[in-house]
């Protein structure tokens, strides 16, 4: 039995693996569009200083984007910065600051692909994933506070400190010491 080698679908272009591809169809985009426009008018605040919410203008345009005209014939978002920067009509810069913003609110992974060349790991592109909008987070839990209104002096501060280490480097903690550790102080 002869085995075969998947070859790319573009000139240029890396394999995809599997879980790499994600097949969402008309209404699973059209429902992401609509929770990304939501949770935008949800986390903008009038007189906040701010040109929009979690996500702002460019969020959804790069996000529109991606789910619209990022598929690739192998079945994988994977659109580079400049083919995105191409059809949003916005900077590298911005896309990629865009792009931020919806990893950090949770809509989409980024997995960044690459190959090895003369003994190094080169980033090529990444591929996105999206993420069902019941597993998104909500907005940031300070909302539009400044970090000095979120600051909070030591003498007022009710609980007693805990030490963790002393000195400029923390020490090695195994997993379950740390898992414990986290445990205790709630995060």
């Amino acid at each position: 039995m002869p085995i075969h080698h998947r070859r790319p679908a573009r000139a240029g272009c890396h394999p995809v693996a599997a879980w790499q591809r994600q097949q969402l169809g008309r209404p699973a985009r059209r429902a992401i569009m609509t929770q990304a426009r939501c949770l935008e008018r949800a986390t903008y605040r009038r007189g906040s200083g701010r040109h929009g919410g979690a996500l702002r203008e460019t969020g959804l345009r790069v996000l529109w984007t991606l789910l619209n005209r990022g598929w690739g014939r192998a079945g994988a978002c994977d659109p580079s910065l400049a083919q995105i920067a191409q059809e949003t009509l916005l900077a590298r810069s911005t896309v990629q600051q865009a792009i931020d913003r919806l990893e950090e609110a949770g809509i989409l992974q980024r997995i960044p692909r690459g190959a090895v060349a003369s003994g190094r790991w080169v980033q090529v592109t990444n591929a996105y994933l999206f993420r069902a909008p019941e597993s998104w987070r909500g907005a940031s839990d300070t909302g539009f506070r400044s970090a000095s209104d979120s600051y909070v002096e030591p003498e007022e501060r009710h609980e007693e400190a805990v030490v963790l280490w002393e000195g400029s480097v923390p020490p090695l903690i195994a997993p379950e010491k740390l898992r414990e550790l986290e445990r205790r102080l709630g995060w």
